[in-house]
């Protein structure tokens, strides 16, 4: 059974980040090839805190969840699935004459951003020491955590992780939450109460209370070397400290120009479902969420011993999120439109642009590029899938060599 429900309890809102989603993460044409988490965002409900690796955010997208789900065969509950077939709607190509978008203009780059991927860098060559089981967490240990969000009885959608690396320190993403595990030991659970957000992703929990249940797997005691002692300097191996500042500048700078990329893709994009009317039934949408829900959710709520009345409650939390909905929708109907255009203009995936689809795959996974191979050719579904990922790529890269881009306004 699952644990007990939640208890009330208060904190002050803050402000949230959000995280540009890039259209070219796994994704394939027909519903499952969609992602319904909220365009240019990752709907990550828990934080944006960097891992104990340093700077990789720990919280996975849909996308590489889907990706994982594939190469790892997650377990099904059988009686949750859909037995109903879902017809996909018949969409007209819409054409690519005369598509303009103005292109995204960058955003400077802050000091506070150079001293915030530095201090990541430190966190990451730090002299590290496990903690022991039942020993005190405390602030700034990196811990490894399960957790499961509750507000109103029930189980809050998007709140549930599993084997999370995160940083024991206040984030103003989730007031409350990550520093109140200073003092939790490390091999037991420790429950935590806060007030959702204003700016919770889940507008219908904003501002209700919730309880949280961690459990402390791990965790790492980090001593921290100094900005300038020679060995922090000798450990990242860039040279002197202007040459490592000037080299975390220089990456900051092409990120943002890749971000640049990606929401100006987004707003091409926009166009495309713009001009495309499409009418999407509420089984179809169903599908799609229940589908995402089944490959990022509920393997983890199997393993937690939730009953099928409880998987079954968690998958509407998914289901009634209207965001979560709307996004869905979009996704499906963007998916529809790019293989329309494919088949209309005969596109068919790059050689080139698959094997480094499948290298970055393998890179996510953990499976090796051998590996991969092997599976594919074993695997049909599998095959299939990376088709329709390939082709995906292919079909938006000749979109985009189309459509005219416009200087980004003043």
């Amino acid at each position: 059974m699952r644990p007990s429900p939640p208890c009330p309890a208060s904190s002050a809102p803050s402000s949230r980040k959000r995280r540009v989603v890039n259209l070219n993460a796994p994704g394939g044409f027909g519903p499952s090839g969609a992602l319904c988490y909220p365009r240019g965002t990752e709907r990550e409900t828990m934080t944006t805190h960097d891992d104990s690796q340093g700077g990789r955010k720990n919280a996975r997208s849909l996308a590489e969840l889907h990706a994982l789900g594939i190469m790892k065969k997650m377990p099904a509950a059988l009686q949750l699935d859909s037995t109903e077939p879902v017809e996909l709607p018949t969409v007209e190509a819409p054409s690519l004459e005369g598509v303009s978008v103005a292109q995204v203009a960058p955003a400077p780059l802050t000091e506070q951003e150079l001293v915030d991927r530095f201090d990541a860098l430190r966190r990451q060559h730090a002299d590290v020491r496990e903690r022991q089981p039942g020993e005190d967490v405390a602030l700034e240990d990196d811990a490894l955590v399960d957790v499961l969000g509750f507000a109103n009885n029930r189980l809050m959608p998007f709140s549930v992780r599993e084997n999370w690396w995160v940083r024991v320190a206040a984030d103003p993403g989730l007031p409350g939450f990550f520093e109140s595990l200073a003092g939790a030991k490390v091999g037991q659970s420790v429950g935590i109460e806060l007030t959702l957000p204003d700016t919770y992703p889940v507008e219908a929990l904003r501002g209700q209370p919730a309880r949280f249940l961690v459990s402390v797997k791990a965790a790492r005691e980090l001593k921290l070397l100094e900005d300038d002692s020679p060995e922090l300097l000798s450990r990242l191996g860039m040279g002197s400290i202007t040459d490592v500042m000037r080299k975390l500048g220089d990456e900051l700078a092409q990120a943002r120009l890749a971000d640049v990329d990606r929401l100006t893709q987004e707003r091409v994009m926009d166009v495309l479902v713009d001009r495309t009317p499409v009418e999407l039934s509420a089984a179809l949408v169903d599908e799609e969420i229940r589908q995402r829900w089944a490959e990022a959710e509920r393997p983890i709520l199997q393993r937690k011993d939730f009953q099928p009345d409880e998987l079954q409650e968690a998958l509407e939390g998914w289901l009634q999120d209207p965001l979560t909905r709307m996004d869905a929708a979009y996704r499906i109907t963007l998916a529809l439109v790019l293989r329309a255009i494919a088949e209309r203009d005969g596109i068919q995936p790059d050689r080139a642009a698959t094997e480094a689809m499948l290298e970055d795959l393998a890179n996510l996974t953990g499976v090796n590029r051998q590996e991969l191979g092997v599976a594919v050719k074993e695997d049909e579904a599998l095959a299939r899938r990376l088709y329709e990922m390939a082709l995906r790529f292919s079909t938006i890269d000749h979109v985009m060599k189309k459509v005219t881009l416009t200087p980004a306004a003043a």
